[in-house]
């Protein structure tokens, strides 16, 4: 069994802005920014949604998803993971889980405003993004490869 990469984790560990695709009805992709939480030891990503999203909607149909995390800056870093997103049931607002999330991305001072908004009064669900296939470059420490794991 071919094991993941763990070349890029202090990057995925780093706050950022990926995108992650699903499968529409139609069979069109679905692509939306997103903000995650990278968990290194289980190769996984964290992810908190609306519970009535098209993304959603699209996982309860067909749970494949693919995921891109890159930095935009020459010399150009990124990881591409194809996989299945494990769907929880609705959690309510799920403040425990948008507050893990905004605090990495945002900073720990942004949740007292954030809680206020009317995105934090939605009801969520949580995913987990198991990766099936790695692909990954790193321009600044010449590294690239692709790994598909058992």
């Amino acid at each position: 069994m071919a094991e993941r990469p763990k070349e890029m984790d202090d990057f995925l560990c780093e706050p950022r802005v990926g995108r992650f695709g699903s499968v529409n009805a139609d069979g069109s992709p679905h692509v939306v920014p997103f903000v995650f939480l990278f968990d290194p030891e289980e190769g996984t990503f964290f992810v908190s949604t609306k519970a009535a999203s098209v993304t959603t909607r699209n996982l309860r149909r067909n749970s494949s998803v693919s995921v891109c995390v890159d930095d935009g800056e020459y010399p150009f870093r990124a990881v591409v993971v194809n996989g299945e997103a494990q769907v929880s049931e609705p959690t309510g607002t799920d403040h425990e889980a948008q507050k893990k999330l905004v605090d990495h991305f945002y900073g720990p001072d942004m949740w007292a405003e954030w809680v206020t908004t009317p995105r934090a009064r939605e009801i969520r669900i949580r995913l987990t993004v198991v990766p099936k296939k790695w692909t990954w470059w790193d321009q600044r420490r010449k590294l690239k490869g692709s790994v598909s794991i058992d």
